[in-house]
């Protein structure tokens, strides 16, 4: 049965999960968990399938399958996250704080969620109460939650309306956490690849942690959007090596 047909219950949903298991590739999981540095185990299931398998379960009944999605695996963490983003944006609030929160757990939960939020964000006044709802994000004691807030705010916000605030929230961001660092360095890099001349005018007063600054400056090196020009004049703000 397509899963926009099913009636979800927790049967039926261990029959869709049942099914849905006979895609899995083994050679693609091993290969996953490799990149993942995460706890939970895969299905070895490929991100294009969850995500069309994501769009027919939300048109049926989504909320339905979200009150009995599991957990457990990777995968079923990914389906979460993609199928809440397909609700009202009023209904997808809650889920949302439980992915921050909760659920994720590696960082391609958090990527994966991050840029599936566009067409929940695009209504109404949904996105700028968005942008200050993720503030609790930010402050969070739970690193993932951090770095979904970042994100989010790279995959969404990086617009004028919203750079300023955006850079600020970024730079203010004090962690330890590798992944959190990565999440600040990415989002600067992918600033400067569109708004360079504001990014540069920023980092003076950004105080951002060498370890994180020295990340930034290196994928913005990497960037193929970043003119050599750009990329000349960030090398020369890195310290000299010993």
């Amino acid at each position: 049965m397509e899963p926009n047909h099913i009636i979800w219950t927790k049967a039926s949903y261990q029959d869709f999960l049942k099914d849905l298991r006979q895609n899995a590739d083994e050679t693609y999981r091993l290969f996953n968990e490799s990149l993942l540095a995460s706890q939970l185990p895969t299905l070895g299931l490929r991100l294009p399938l969850l995500r069309k398998t994501a769009k027919e379960i939300a048109r049926g009944d989504a909320s339905a399958f979200l009150s009995v999605c599991g957990t457990d695996f990777h995968e079923e963490r990914l389906l979460y996250g993609m199928v809440c983003a397909a609700l009202p944006y009023a209904d997808f609030l809650p889920h949302s704080d439980c992915m921050a929160e909760e659920l994720t757990e590696n960082w391609a939960i958090c990527d994966t969620f991050a840029s599936s939020l566009k067409k929940v964000l695009a209504k109404g006044t949904a996105k700028a109460d968005y942008f200050r709802h993720i503030q609790a994000y930010l402050a969070s004691s739970n690193p993932w939650a951090v770095r979904v807030g970042l994100i989010v705010m790279l995959s969404q916000y990086l617009e004028e309306t919203y750079l300023p605030e955006v850079l600020r929230r970024t730079a203010a961001v004090q962690s330890e956490h590798y992944y959190v660092r990565m999440g600040q360095a990415w989002l600067l890099a992918t600033a400067w690849a569109k708004f360079p001349e504001e990014v540069r005018a920023f980092l003076p007063t950004a105080n951002l942690e060498p370890w994180t600054f020295r990340k930034f400056v290196q994928k913005a090196r990497e960037s193929y959007r970043v003119s050599p020009e750009d990329k000349a004049y960030l090398k020369s703000l890195l310290p000299p090596r010993k």
